[in-house]
């Protein structure tokens, strides 16, 4: 109890416990074991919005106290940017990419991936030329330089062109 902060709620019958405290109590329940690793599915989804902040918090820090490997199962993606040191980003059962969240966030495996984790936009676009380390693609009738993330793509293809909102820098030339 002491590791999840709950040492003098000891007493306390569950209903004299706020939800926070609850899922603290249920994680020290399962931590009393110390298994190897611990799954935890939507652990936080039935907290309000500032509880299950403070709550991710309160988890990532009682992970890397106990040193215990926890496989967090959740749909909220900032909540998985957040907690996750490597992440797993499923479709339909199938695993589109494992990365860090930095890996993932920045170098989607396809575009899917893109359009899942984060805010991104997505244009069809084509490759006009290659030009080592940037792109020149067709896209919205105009034509643009990218960078070509992690995958070589020749002239005259079809692709998928990703704008993530905070790299957007205007220029007046």
């Amino acid at each position: 109890l002491d590791v999840v902060r709950l040492g003098d709620f000891a007493r306390r019958k569950p209903a004299q416990l706020s939800g926070g405290q609850q899922q603290r109590f249920a994680l020290a329940r399962s931590l009393v074991t110390y298994p190897s690793s611990l799954l935890l599915d939507e652990p936080l989804g039935a907290l309000d919005l500032k509880l299950r902040q403070v709550m991710q918090f309160e988890l990532k820090r009682i992970q890397r106290e106990v040193g215990i490997t926890f496989v967090y199962v959740t749909h909220d993606q900032d909540e998985a940017l957040t907690m996750s040191d490597r992440i797993a980003v499923m479709d339909a059962g199938r695993v589109q990419q494992i990365g860090s969240p930095v890996e993932i966030y920045d170098r989607p495996a396809n575009v899917f991936v893109a359009g899942f984790i984060g805010q991104a936009n997505l244009w069809p676009c084509q490759v006009t030329a290659t030009d080592g380390d940037t792109l020149a693609v067709a896209a919205l009738g105009t034509a643009l330089r990218s960078l070509p993330g992690d995958t070589r793509v020749e002239a005259g293809r079809d692709a998928s062109l990703m704008v993530r909102p905070e790299r957007v820098r205007v220029a007046v030339e």
